[in-house]
Formats: C-alpha cells, sequence, structure tokens
C-alpha cells in the first residue's frame, strides 16, 4: 500500500512501478526462505556477471574485440554499477534488453519476442525500446539504408511481420503492466500519475540542465548530463544507431522531466 507519510514528503511507494523485478525477488524469497531485502538483493547479485558476459557476448557479435578480463573490472569498478548491484530493477531491465539483441542477431524470433515482452512488462520504458529495436531488424533484415534506390517489394513482408511481432509483444507487456496497476490500484497509469505527485513534469530538457547549475545541490547532474551527452554522441559516430536511439530517447526523456536520475 501506499506509504503516505516520510521524512521526505514524497509519498514514495512501491506499488506503482516496475512490477517484473519484484515478482522475480518473491519468487526468490519464497524458494530460498530469506528476506525480501536479501532476496532482492540476491537477483541483482546473481543477474550483475551474467549482464556483464552477455555485453561482451554483444560487442563481439559486433566484432568489437574487448579484453574480458579488462571488460568485467571495468563493469565492475564502474562507480555507478549500484544501480544493478542494489536493489532496483536495472539488472533485470538490463539482462533483458541485451538478450534480446543477441537473439535477434542468432535469428531467435520467437525468444526475441518473449524478451519484449517482459521488457514491456519490466518498466514502461521497456515498450519504445521495443519499438525501436523492431525498427533496427527490419532495416537490418531488409538492408534498406539511406543509400538505397530501389526495394523489392518481396523482400520486407517477412522482416515487417517479425518487427510487427516485436513490437506488439512489448506492447503487451506493457499492457499487462497497466492491467495490473488497474487492478491493483484502479489506476493503470499510475507509474505516470505518481511521479506528478514527486513533482517531475515534462519541461524543455535545456530548462533542466540550466537550472541545475544554478542550484549547488543539482551541480553533478548537470555534469552527469554533459558526459551522458558526450557518450551518447560517440555512440553516433561510431554509427552505433540502435545504441544511439535508445540511450538519446532515454536521456531526453530523463533530461525533461528532471535530471535526478540521468547517471542511471
Amino acid at each position: 500500500m501506499p506509504r503516505l507519510q516520510g521524512s521526505d514528503g514524497l509519498t514514495q511507494a512501491d506499488w506503482a512501478f516496475f512490477p517484473l523485478y519484484p515478482l522475480v525477488s518473491y519468487a526468490m524469497q519464497v524458494g530460498l526462505h530469506i528476506s525480501t531485502l536479501w532476496a532482492e538483493l540476491s537477483v541483482n547479485l546473481i543477474l550483475w556477471p551474467v549482464l556483464i558476459y552477455l555485453c561482451w557476448r554483444e560487442l563481439a557479435a559486433r566484432a568489437i574485440n574487448v579484453d574480458r578480463i579488462g571488460f568485467a573490472l571495468f563493469c565492475v569498478l564502474y562507480p555507478f554499477n549500484i544501480w544493478y548491484t542494489s536493489q532496483y530493477s536495472e539488472g533485470v531491465y538490463g539482462v533483458l534488453l541485451i538478450s534480446t539483441l543477441i537473439l535477434l542477431r542468432k535469428n531467435h524470433i520467437l525468444w526475441a519476442a518473449l524478451a519484449c515482452f517482459l521488457l514491456g512488462f519490466s518498466r514502461p520504458t521497456g515498450f519504445p525500446t521495443g519499438v525501436m529495436i523492431a525498427g533496427w531488424w527490419f532495416f537490418r533484415r531488409t538492408g534498406i539504408t539511406l543509400r538505397t534506390r530501389s526495394i523489392v517489394r518481396g523482400r520486407l513482408a517477412v522482416p515487417a511481420q517479425e518487427s510487427f511481432l516485436l513490437i506488439s509483444a512489448a506492447g503487451a507487456g506493457l499492457s499487462v503492466f497497466v492491467l495490473y496497476l488497474y487492478n491493483l490500484m484502479g489506476d493503470g497509469f499510475a507509474f505516470s500519475h505518481v511521479e506528478v505527485g514527486w513533482e517531475k513534469h515534462f519541461s524543455f530538457f535545456l530548462t533542466n540542465f540550466i537550472d541545475s547549475f544554478l542550484q549547488a545541490k543539482k551541480i553533478k547532474l548537470g555534469i552527469y548530463f554533459i558526459f551522458s551527452c558526450y557518450f551518447i554522441y560517440g555512440m553516433l559516430l561510431k554509427k552505433w544507431y540502435l545504441n544511439f536511439a535508445i540511450m538519446a530517447f532515454i536521456a531526453l526523456m530523463v533530461g525533461s522531466t528532471g535530471l535526478e536520475s540521468i547517471e542511471r
């Protein structure tokens, strides 16, 4: 139930967000007969090395060779890996996201669709991410580029069906999320309405960026945003178009509602 009182005054609660991670944690708690906090922590401590391995495999699939030990050490020592090793949903989301890409590269469409479904069920941003992945897969399968002058219609049918399947799966995951919230709260879009209660409103992202340097407590958020833009631009220069699209969308969304979670 909502926690209506608290020192922060934000009435923060866990009933409006990201059902997949709590469900997995609950299964861990029941299976191992451990406390809720240890169950939540255990899920991410198990998924963290799995995610590091999957990221390395995804790089290798793109013919990007990195030293395995060095890559693993970088991920372990990376300051913001706190979001992957503590009781947050980033671990589940990250594993599903990278797994989707690996499954598609191996042409396992049905398994990738299942991953997209779980991606949409894990958090609201899973659906637009699934849409971008589907678009990337369509262009990858058809070979269409900006320089393509002729398109063979017969080559579009199967890739279009596969991409529509991915979008439908991600949408179905989000739909289950909405139905879950409606059943629990009577408000299918509680995740959006709660953020309004936390004083998070959409505004021009540059306004939030400038405002961060006018308040001492928020200067670090503005610095994080600059670094984020630098790395996202680097993805574009390297022609990592899917990486660029996903991260640019997330950064724009976060920047437009406040920079409080930009480092995530």
